[in-house]
């Protein structure tokens, strides 16, 4: 009876233990600031324009630059913005702005691709098209 007992007891015992230093391990070496990089746009010489309840495009020289997803919806435009520091990003202080008077947060960044102009994605030429 004394050996069913300590077979029950002692495999659960050893795998609460090894599970426990296995997290603790995780939580103090692997941290999501250090998996997930974190993306910013300029506020100065670029132009925001809203596009959808809950997105912002980033314009620089009227060419579009980036996406920027906003935590909530923002109210109907026309927007007016603030920022609280010298670039918006997507964590961290950085990513608080106002729009129209209320907070919101830049939850997600991404930047456009730059044309490659290969074979592929080439213009052609409406003279050249048959």
């Amino acid at each position: 009876m004394k050996d069913i007992f300590q077979r029950i007891f002692f495999g659960p015992t050893v795998a609460g233990i090894l599970f426990i230093l296995i997290g603790f391990y995780l939580i103090n070496t692997v941290s999501a600031e250090d998996g997930i990089p974190t993306t910013c746009v300029p506020n100065k010489g670029v132009k925001f324009d809203g596009v959808d309840s809950d997105k912002l495009v980033v314009l620089q020289n009227e060419v579009p630059l980036a996406v920027v997803y906003v935590s909530g919806y923002m109210p109907r435009p026309p927007y007016s913005f603030k920022f609280f520091g010298p670039e918006l990003c997507d964590r961290g202080a950085n990513s608080i702005m106002m729009i129209k008077g209320g907070f919101y947060r830049a939850t997600f960044i991404k930047y456009f691709e730059p044309p490659t102009l290969g074979q592929e994605t080439a213009l052609v030429e409406p003279a050249q098209q048959e």
